[in-house]
This record gives C-alpha cells, structure tokens and sequence, in this order.
C-alpha cells in the first residue's frame, strides 16, 4: 500500500486532518534541511512536502522562490534533492513524502531517470501543478510511469470544481475523479502561493462539497487537501472543521520562518500550533 492511502486511512479513523508542510533542500550539506524535518515531525506533521529546484516555479509566491534561488547557488540539483528525500525517508519510514516540482525539471532530467529517482529515494507521489494528465493524456507518460512504481501523480483541481454539469470541464472533473489516487490539491486563494490575508471560505465550502458530489457519482473517492494561502492555525482549523477538507498544507508561512533561519525549536512550535487544528 502507498504511504499516502494508509495515512489517510488511520487519520480518518481517528477523524483527524492531515498536516503537510513544506520542506526546501538546503545544500551543501543538508543539516539544516535535516533539523526542520526533524522539528516538523516533532510538531505532528503527517507528510513532506519538498522542494525540487529547476525550471521556472511560476505558482511559488516569495517566500518559496527563495529557496529555488538558493538551490541554484548551493549547487543543489535534482539529483540531490533526491538525496535529501533518500535521508528523510531513513529517517521517517513511514511518513508519505511528496515533492512538489515543474515539468520542466522533469523533461530536462529525463522522465525514466526521474522516475527512477524518485522511486530509488522512497517517495510516494509528485505533485506537478503544470502538467495536463488528464486534460492532454499524459502526453510525457508520467503520470503512468508514476504509477507503474506505486507512486502517485498528484492532480490539481482548481478551476473545474465547480464546473456547470455537461461542460468539458464538468467532463474533465469527472475523468479526475474516477480516477486519482492519493490526494486531490485544491488550492484556498488564486494566483501564487505566499498570500497572507483571508481565504475564501464560502467558495471553498462549495468547491469541496461539489468534489464530494461528483465522487459519489462517479463511486470513487479521494481525499481532498487545500493548500495556497494557509499561514495560521486558525485557517487550518478553518480548512478542516468547517470546509470538511482532509488536509492542508502550509508551504510559504513555514519557509518565512525557514528564511530567518529561526532555529528548529520555533519552527516546532509553529508546526504544533498548526497541527492541533487537525484534531
């Protein structure tokens, strides 16, 4: 079993949100990298989501671009994210771990290659917010090859949730929903991530509640995660509690704290405050 299935299976026994936060690959040596998974676990996160340097990251506000920045000045390729996923993953056998990357990387390493990497280094999917799976057919086969190595290639939502019934995005949705594994990414707020003000409850409300609709229809179900624009407990408790979503993840909100190179311990306290939202 993928990681991702049996660790919403056990939250959603204990009624209980997943908390993924972001994890940026901090070269040369990745101690420093090593010691904020080390803080996020103590804080209760339930998956990684890393940063794989590379191409243009067109969705990732400031704060996270930062860190593609700093990958290219320390050296560090996607290859070596790679390794820092492999340590993880000794570390933390259990947790899902899920990079979060651009096509661009992908054509450039070669998508067997790229496969083989992740599959070599332990992770459970890849999220890939500019990739036509469905809407063009895989047109790289990635999310096949993905498969074929039980990991997941995560879709992304946004923009077809609530798409008119007999539209071609309607149709789309129902083609993402009779078929992904893992999880669905909606994102809370438009345009990149890194926003700081409210997020758009009322809208999200319908959105998942839509996606839960089209489920039952299509009789195949997926979690949902909302992320983009989450930077306190509160829209956590929010996204989970009153949205009815399966899972956040906070990126940006996390690496302002990762870019004052605040010390582990702070970061854990954040972490902790998000994750009690979960519960």
């Amino acid at each position: 079993m993928n990681r991702v299935d049996g660790l919403f299976q056990k939250l959603k026994a204990k009624k209980e949100g997943a908390l993924m936060c972001y994890l940026p690959v901090i070269g040369p040596s990745f101690n420093y990298s090593l010691e904020i998974a080390d803080a996020f676990v103590e804080g209760g996160v339930d998956m990684f989501e890393l940063c794989i340097p590379g191409g243009a990251p067109w969705l990732d506000g400031p704060p996270m671009q930062t860190h593609h920045k700093v990958c290219g000045q320390t050296g560090v390729t996607v290859e070596r994210a790679f390794e820092l996923a492999s340590l993880v993953r000794e570390r933390y056998p259990e947790l899902p771990i899920l990079p979060m990357g651009y096509v661009s990387s992908i054509v450039e390493t070669g998508v067997d290659t790229f496969v083989g990497l992740a599959a070599a280094a332990g992770v459970d999917g890849y999220e890939l917010p500019d990739y036509p799976a469905y809407k063009a057919g895989d047109p790289i086969g990635f999310h096949r090859k993905m498969r074929e190595k039980n990991m997941y290639s995560v879709n992304f939502i946004d923009g077809i949730s609530l798409a008119p019934e007999g539209t071609p995005a309607y149709r789309l949705l129902e083609e993402i929903l009779s078929d992904a594994k893992g999880f669905l990414f909606m994102t809370a707020s438009p345009g990149v991530t890194g926003g700081t003000g409210d997020i758009p409850l009322e809208h999200l409300k319908k959105s998942v509640a839509r996606v839960r609709e089209v489920q039952k229809k299509v009789d195949h179900d997926t979690p949902v995660l909302v992320g983009f624009g989450l930077t306190r407990p509160e829209h956590v408790q929010k996204v989970i509690q009153v949205v009815r979503a399966d899972a956040v993840v906070v990126g940006s909100a996390v690496s302002r704290y990762i870019n004052r190179h605040e010390k582990p311990e702070i970061i854990f306290k954040f972490i902790q405050s998000l994750k009690q939202e979960t519960l």
